[in-house]
């Protein structure tokens, strides 16, 4: 396997398969973790990016709620097409987490919408200079994922030669002083198989704070 075989299969094939499967379920439980997660703490976003959006349901519930301008990237051109017929007002691209084509501090909430656990962890630190450049001093962070105690890799089930891989995404922010985690909420899914314990870590960033002054003086 090439470094990047993983990515290049969800952005010829894979991506397109997964949102063929999961089209029909997506937002269809008439709520979502993120968006009530952000009622309840009262942080209305101004400008919203979701990683892994497939159609930008979640994305344009965000906008519909706060007035924000939403922006997606999802690597299945097809879920990409279906977003911008449904929702025009946002701004759907085919991409991957490791190459956001947006400015830098652009951002005040960026969210990983259940994609993480799917990255070649050799784009890891990519993916996560990337979610940090482009989220401005002050925002929010959202990772909706897998929530595992310890690192590891399952066999993807739905394709050979693909894994899928679990652990605490967060943990790579948290290891900068600028992060901070806000709130972890668990969600129902897999409450009876720790293989399938998922859940939100709301972060929120602040390079003001990260190195205060030197305590020893």
């Amino acid at each position: 396997m090439t470094e990047h075989s993983q990515k290049d299969i969800f952005l010829e094939s894979e991506g397109d398969a997964w949102y063929a499967r999961n089209q029909e379920g997506l937002g269809g439980e008439g709520h979502d973790l993120v968006l009530n997660t952000l009622q309840e703490i009262g942080i209305a976003p101004a400008s919203v990016l979701e990683i892994g959006c497939a159609n930008g349901y979640r994305i344009a519930g965000i906008c519909d709620q706060f007035g924000a301008k939403g922006f997606g990237i999802d690597p299945s051109s097809k879920a990409v097409a279906d977003g911008r017929s449904r929702y025009p007002s946002l701004s759907l691209e085919v991409g991957t987490a490791d190459r956001l084509p947006f400015a830098d501090n652009y951002f005040d909430l960026v969210i990983f919408g259940f994609c993480f656990y799917l990255i070649d962890p050799r784009l890891h630190l990519r993916c996560v200079a990337e979610a940090d450049r482009v989220l401005t001093d002050g925002g929010l962070l959202a990772i909706y994922d897998f929530i595992a105690p310890v690192p590891y890799h399952n066999r993807y089930t739905h394709l050979e030669g693909i894994r899928s891989y679990k652990m605490e995404f967060s943990r790579y922010f948290l290891a900068s002083p600028a992060y901070r985690l806000l709130r972890r909420t668990m969600s129902a899914r897999g409450v009876s198989k720790p293989d399938d314990s998922a859940g939100l870590d709301l972060l929120s960033k602040s390079l003001a704070v990260a190195f205060p002054p030197n305590p020893f003086l």
